[in-house]
């Protein structure tokens, strides 16, 4: 058993609003006095409440927020607001519920056909870290199948009504091979499953073996049925990885890894710190650890709180995690834009420990910049018979619309490396 913390590790202040400030405050499960009341001195201030609900929206913590201020301070809050909520909740409730069956009925669908198949986030996740299926939202289904069996898989879903997207583009593609991950849609448009055969892309670390992952699964009653799910250890492993991953642009993956250590005291932290450190990913999960107990206040032991210590880019990126939180896009970002001329790339690089990683990161994105998209063909159409010429216009097309700010990127991500080498 490891001891309690006894030190701190330190980040600069979450820059925030108090519309933020309330939601971070509300977003738990377990509220004691001292936040309880920070949270009622908040709500009688002027509080911009149509705010609050959009961020808690982008953050999917309005469950959470709901819960914490009809428990806590109802009375002052506008009762339109607290309507509202509840409605929106409600319907959260609904979809979930549906959801959690959905999976329930695909998983023994799949191991009647001897297809070994672990589910993980969704309807899995909210039952162990919340103890409670309303509290936290999800929009789709996460299943983890060898890659062998996807083919089958696929096949069987598709006997449910399952729908695949009927065209894919070159470069979709390539992107579905290096996410490791297919997509399919139930007919009516409700169920959005996402098969994997991998937990990571391909140039990320973080890639279990999967029949060692079989043997550490752990029960868990979802639904009325007992299903399996991912220990307890390599369920807060993923999501540290996962976090990393999409650069921790949600409240609510900070959340489910402080109530997953909070709802389950018997985690062996011994054994998720070698297995961190076996995976190749003992920054992410200080990262993601770091943050649970920054922005959520629990209480890390010991040995982990010495780990991020001797980890200082860990507290760098941290910092650099909680300047970005409170930034939405209403927009959704083209994905090559997001995977290399903005942040995601240089933290991405950063993020990693191996040179191998970075390496297959970097091939990725030259190899993902050069490939004709769409939008080359429809700039300029060409004869099949000169279709190669498409590798030369891309190129150039690419210099037009972002002129030098790529080399400009490379650079300043050279130097933040060798500025978190010299920590």
């Amino acid at each position: 058993m490891i001891a309690l913390p006894q030190i701190s590790a330190q980040t600069q202040p979450l820059t925030t609003n108090k519309e933020a400030e309330l939601l971070v405050y509300c977003a738990n499960t377990k509220i004691d006095p001292e936040t309880a009341a920070k949270i009622k001195q908040l709500v009688i201030a002027e509080i911009d409440w149509n705010y609050l609900i959009k961020i808690a929206i982008w953050h999917r913590v309005q469950t959470l927020l709901y819960s914490s201020l009809k428990e806590i301070c109802p009375d002052e809050v506008p009762q339109s607001i607290l309507e509202s909520l509840h409605t929106h909740c409600q319907k959260i409730t609904l979809n979930n519920l549906l959801l959690a069956h959905k999976l329930v009925n695909i998983l023994k669908l799949l191991t009647a056909n001897n297809i070994r198949a672990i589910p993980f986030k969704g309807p899995v996740l909210a039952t162990l870290a919340y103890g409670n299926l309303a509290l936290r939202k999800f929009g789709d289904l996460d299943i983890l199948v060898t890659k062998q069996d996807i083919p089958k898989t696929i096949e069987l879903l598709q006997a449910q009504k399952y729908q695949t997207k009927e065209y894919l583009t070159e470069a979709q593609k390539e992107l579905q091979e290096v996410f490791c991950e297919y997509s399919l849609l139930s007919e009516d448009g409700m169920i959005l499953i996402d098969l994997h055969w991998e937990f990571t892309p391909t140039y990320f670390a973080f890639k279990p073996n999967f029949d060692v992952l079989w043997e550490r699964l752990q029960p868990i009653s979802l639904a009325g049925s007992d299903i399996l799910q991912l220990s307890l250890e390599d369920s807060i492993l993923y999501l540290c990885v996962h976090g990393c991953k999409d650069l921790w642009q949600r409240l609510s993956w900070i959340c489910d890894i402080a109530e997953l250590i909070k709802s389950h005291p018997e985690l062996q932290w011994t054994k998720l710190l070698e297995q961190a450190k076996r995976e190749g990913c003992e920054r992410m999960l200080l990262l993601g650890l770091f943050l649970a107990e920054d922005i959520q206040k629990i209480s890390l032991p010991e040995e982990v709180q010495q780990k991020i210590h001797k980890n200082p880019i860990t507290t760098t990126l941290a910092t650099e995690v909680k300047e970005k939180l409170w930034i939405q896009s209403d927009e959704p970002l083209d994905v090559f834009e997001r995977s290399f001329w903005s942040w995601r790339l240089a933290f991405h690089f950063r993020v990693m420990e191996s040179f191998k990683h970075r390496a297959l990161l970097c091939i990725f994105v030259l190899r993902f910049a050069m490939t004709p998209k769409d939008k080359d063909y429809v700039s300029l159409p060409l004869p099949k018979s000169l279709s190669s010429l498409y590798y030369l216009i891309r190129p150039i097309r690419l210099i037009i619309k972002f002129g030098l700010t790529p080399l400009k990127r490379g650079l300043d991500l050279c130097n933040s490396w060798l500025s978190d080498q010299k920590l």
